[in-house]
């Protein structure tokens, strides 16, 4: 594995690509109130597969997790009698950490549902997309037409913000996300087991690998067809997040710093881009703008312990993609509460940005490990109601 360059003692440089991390890193320090962040939430029913996701304890739960983890990031707390995500080993939705740093890095914060199962009941909530995504085994996760849509969508959406905010973090929520992402990588030529985290402590790459292969095999289309029009890759075994995201990340970039919040889902949209700007966005209209400039303000922020995944290696996929790639680096062993000391087990490691949102509470909000940590804590004990 690559060794780390170390800018930060809390965010720390997993691959540089033309000082681009660098570039970001410094641009954040001190821009607190001046950021926003976009949750995409979307469902797939990969995720009903036992043993794909960690994010809600049976494939009912996960059914639920993007809707609950949305309206806690914005209330606070699920409506209705709802509890917030726990994994089946009872670790709690990542939602807690981003909560916690929303006022540390001074973000205004909006949800877009782009196909759940469920609708969150929160305020100003945009609505896109046609709905859930297949299985990624049918080969068919999604109408090609729909993919598109979502795209261009993305873009318009993502040209409007841009206007509206100094930076930008795209964060999500998909239970069954990686493997979804690992479809897709599949299909633009990233095929290398093992690469993809999980939100499980062991990666099921088998697992994975049987559903995108079938689905692949199913889809009907060539390495070929797939390399020269991208977004069929996402209708053939991706989910409704990856292209809207993607078309927000490709249009904002040109103008502001984008952070796409996560790991090897975010790796996989920003590996779409590339693949979208290398095919001239495959007919897509960018005005004025080149391909080069289309994602010099782009990069992908984590957690550590996405990239300390011993049945992963995200760090050599960053380096396979070409993206420009860092992770925080707290230290939960300090939490006083077992449900977050349990991430240093490996439980869950991601969602909901929270790697990100925790680099931007302490680059833009200034806060230091100690306060990131107690405001963790603190939202634990307002959203969990547990004291251990």
């Amino acid at each position: 594995m690559q060794k780390w360059m170390l800018s930060d003692s809390f965010v720390r440089v997993v691959n540089e690509v033309d000082g681009q991390i660098a570039f970001l890193l410094n641009f954040l320090k001190g821009m607190k109130s001046k950021g926003t962040l976009v949750l995409s939430i979307a469902s797939s029913e990969s995720s009903d597969v036992d043993g794909i996701s960690a994010a809600g304890a049976s494939a009912q739960l996960r059914r639920l997790t993007p809707t609950i983890d949305a309206e806690a990031l914005i209330l606070g707390k699920p409506s209705g009698e709802g509890s917030l995500p726990v994994s089946p080993s009872g670790v709690v939705s990542p939602v807690v950490i981003t909560r916690a740093c929303l006022d540390l890095a001074g973000l205004a914060t909006t949800v877009v549902d782009c196909g759940a199962f469920h609708a969150p009941a929160v305020p100003n909530i945009i609505r896109v997309g046609n709905g859930v995504a297949k299985c990624v085994s049918t080969g068919s996760s999604q109408s090609y037409d729909s993919v598109k849509e979502l795209f261009q969508t993305g873009l318009n959406f993502g040209f409007q913000i841009a206007d509206e905010a100094e930076y930008l973090i795209l964060g999500e929520c998909i239970p069954g996300g990686t493997t979804t992402a690992f479809g897709v990588l599949s299909a633009l030529g990233f095929n290398r087991s093992g690469l993809v985290s999980s939100s499980v402590v062991n990666s099921e790459h088998n697992l994975k690998g049987k559903l995108v292969e079938r689905g692949l095999a199913k889809s009907g289309l060539s390495a070929e067809e797939f390399r020269r029009h991208p977004l069929r890759s996402v209708a053939a075994v991706g989910d409704p997040m990856q292209p809207f995201v993607a078309g927000i990340a490709a249009a904002a970039s040109l103008s502001i710093p984008v952070i796409l919040g996560g790991g090897s889902q975010m790796l996989a949209v920003y590996a779409l881009i590339d693949a979208m700007i290398q095919n001239r966005f495959d007919g897509f209209s960018l005005p004025d703008k080149n391909s080069v400039q289309a994602k010099r303000q782009l990069s992908v922020i984590t957690t550590k312990w996405v990239v300390e995944d011993k049945s992963a290696d995200v760090a050599l996929l960053s380096r396979l993609i070409g993206a420009p790639f860092a992770c925080a680096c707290p230290d939960f062993n300090k939490s006083r509460h077992s449900g977050l000391r349990s991430y240093e087990e490996g439980n869950v490691k991601e969602g909901v940005c929270a790697g990100a949102a925790m680099a931007v509470a302490h680059l833009a909000g200034q806060a230091s490990e100690e306060v990131i940590m107690e405001a963790i804590d603190s939202a634990y004990d307002q959203m969990v109601n547990l004291r251990t």
